[in-house]
């Protein structure tokens, strides 16, 4: 385990991180000019607890015309690959995000400029929202996927127009955290543990 773990230090990856980077060196970026992430909002990096998965989850918000995004984009590394899921099971599976949510609609799928958006419209807080789940490709040799983005958006009227817009306008880009100055997050331990 140890010869694991140095081995994953020496590459860049560290089991157990919780770290806070600047927006702009975030893999999740949106070209759309009227989406930005608020000053007072900060972007993070989560690595697995486990050192037998590589496996590392950025996390972004996003104000847009009229309300929020919430977008995070997970990656994987070597023998490492993520189930295939639908947009209900990653909503089951987060779902601390959508507590208060209502009004769920049926989950459907989108193509928006070439690529199939599972999708699924709900109600949070007095505004009308979209959960997403955006698969990458699939993993060579394993029945799953090497990455994928996945999240919500709400505004006062979200429509089809503003939904196409926005989850075009992201990227994903893992080589921008290169190098990148991070800040080692405080995590609170629940009580009784």
């Amino acid at each position: 385990m140890a010869t694991l773990a140095a081995s994953c230090q020496t590459t860049g990856y560290n089991t157990g991180e919780r770290v806070q980077l600047d927006c702009e060196r975030s893999p999740i970026q949106s070209s759309w000019s009227n989406v930005y992430t608020p000053t007072r909002t900060k972007c993070f990096r989560a690595t697995s607890e486990s050192a037998d998965l590589i496996s590392v989850v950025h996390a972004r918000s996003f104000e847009i015309p009229g309300g929020y995004a919430n977008v995070l984009y997970q990656d994987t590394g070597h023998n490492t690959y993520i189930v295939q899921q639908s947009v209900q099971d990653v909503v089951r599976q987060h779902g601390e995000m959508f507590k208060g949510a209502s009004g769920w609609g049926e989950p459907r799928t989108e193509n928006f400029a070439g690529k199939d958006y599972q999708m699924q419209d709900f109600a949070l807080r007095g505004k009308s929202c979209t959960a997403f789940l955006l698969a990458g490709p699939l993993a060579a040799y394993f029945a799953g996927h090497r990455s994928r983005a996945f999240g919500y958006a709400c505004a006062n009227r979200l429509d089809r127009e503003l939904v196409e817009r926005l989850l075009t306008s992201f990227t994903y880009d893992v080589s921008r955290t290169e190098n990148a100055p991070v800040k080692p997050m405080r995590l609170e331990k629940k009580k009784g543990t």
